[in-house]
This record gives C-alpha cells, structure tokens and sequence, in this order.
C-alpha cells in the first residue's frame, strides 16, 4: 500500500502505476480485428429472406449457414449478418478512441499531482482492462493487468 503525504492543498495521491502494456495490447488486437473486417466483403450483410445465408449488401452471397436445427441454423446467420463489416468498424474505431484517450491521459504528469485527473486515469484503465479481457485466449495477455 502506498503512502500518501500531506500536503497545504490536501493529500497528494499515489503515484498511477501507468499500465501502458494492456492499452498498446488492445490497440494490436483492434488493429488484427480491424484488417479482417477490411478484408471481408464490404458494407452491410443481412441474411436471406429462408435465413440459411448471409447477402452483401449486392445481395452475394457472403456465408452459407449450417446449424443442428434450423431455429439454430436462422439464428447463426443473423448473429453473422449483424456482426457486418460496417458494424464491426465503428465498433473497433469507438474502442481505440477510448484506449487512445487512456494512454494519453496515463502519460500525463498530471495524473500523478492532480487527484481527480489520477481518478480519470484509474476509472478509463478499469475500462480498457475489462475491453482487453475479450482477448485472454491471446498469447500475450496477461491476467494480472
């Protein structure tokens, strides 16, 4: 437990232990999401009207769906026409925003004189930490961020 020191304008906060590693992490796994979804077929996907395949949005087919049953087999082609390239996109890019805006925010000397800066920094931390944690099969991620 760190310690902290009285100063004439109140306590001064512990020093941010700057987690750097699961920010630059995230940003490398957003990156390979981002490359796959830039290779897929682009634009929007929706499924067919029988809901057994997946249509670009020039109605080509983009995957064919394969399930058990076919309450199975239509929900497995929306949930791939739902995670559409677009979608994925915009997802990927509001997340490296806010990893962006963590490491900026932790490369701040403020963050170690100025409490409520430090408390910005700890609560965006929590957050990219629990974002990194849809990666914990990856090699390089470690549990202990």
């Amino acid at each position: 437990m760190t310690q902290q020191t009285r100063t004439p304008t109140g306590p001064t906060p512990a020093p941010v232990q700057l987690r750097l590693d699961v920010g630059e992490f995230l940003l490398a796994r957003l990156l390979e999401a981002r490359e796959l979804a830039q290779a897929a077929s682009p634009g929007t996907w929706r499924s067919n009207e029988e809901h057994d395949e997946v249509l670009a949005v020039d109605d080509v087919t983009v995957a064919d769906g394969f399930a058990l049953s076919g309450r199975q087999l239509r929900a497995t082609v929306d949930h791939i026409a739902h995670h559409h390239p677009v979608r994925v996109l915009a997802d990927i890019a509001a997340k490296e925003e806010l990893v962006r805006e963590y490491l900026l925010a932790a490369r701040d000397p403020a963050c170690r004189t100025d409490p409520a800066f430090h408390l910005q920094v700890h609560i965006l931390r929590m957050v990219v930490t629990a974002l990194a944690r849809a990666y914990d099969d990856h090699p390089d991620y470690r549990s202990g961020w």
